[in-house]
């Protein structure tokens, strides 16, 4: 399974490909720019590589913006999952709770969805859980 940052590395190489095969076509139409120029065809030959094919350092380029995509969306998940497991932990170190075991299941949940995120390659991180206080 690929994960979700090298996924969105592949859409980001593909997205400014495509935004440069047109700016490139642009350009040499309006401007009568030759087509065998070396950094032309250079960067032809970079808009048709396949992101599987690129260099590790072009695949470097394309991860950093791929991080940026991936931290838009990551940080509000973030910030909703440590709401959730914080109050899932203050209500279970409250001894007068009157079903300690939902909260446990639902903490557990949260714990669960984080754990199958970062297998995806998004890092969640949660505080460690509180102890129980006695009644």
């Amino acid at each position: 399974m690929t994960s979700v940052p090298e996924t969105l590395a592949a859409l980001e190489h593909e997205q400014w490909a495509h935004w440069t095969k047109h700016l490139l076509d642009t350009l040499c139409d309006r401007y009568a720019l030759p087509a065998d120029d070396p950094e032309i065809r250079r960067w032809r030959q970079q808009i048709q590589t396949p992101y599987a094919d690129l260099s590790e350092h072009s695949k470097a380029s394309d991860r950093v913006w791929a991080q940026k995509a991936l931290t838009a969306v990551a940080e509000p998940l973030e910030t909703a999952l440590t709401l959730e497991y914080r109050e899932c932990c203050r209500r279970l170190a409250d001894p007068t709770i009157a079903n300690p075991l939902w909260w446990l299941g639902y903490r557990c949940a949260i714990e669960t969805l984080v754990a199958r995120l970062a297998e995806m390659g998004i890092m969640i991180m949660l505080d460690p859980p509180a102890p129980r206080r006695a009644p």
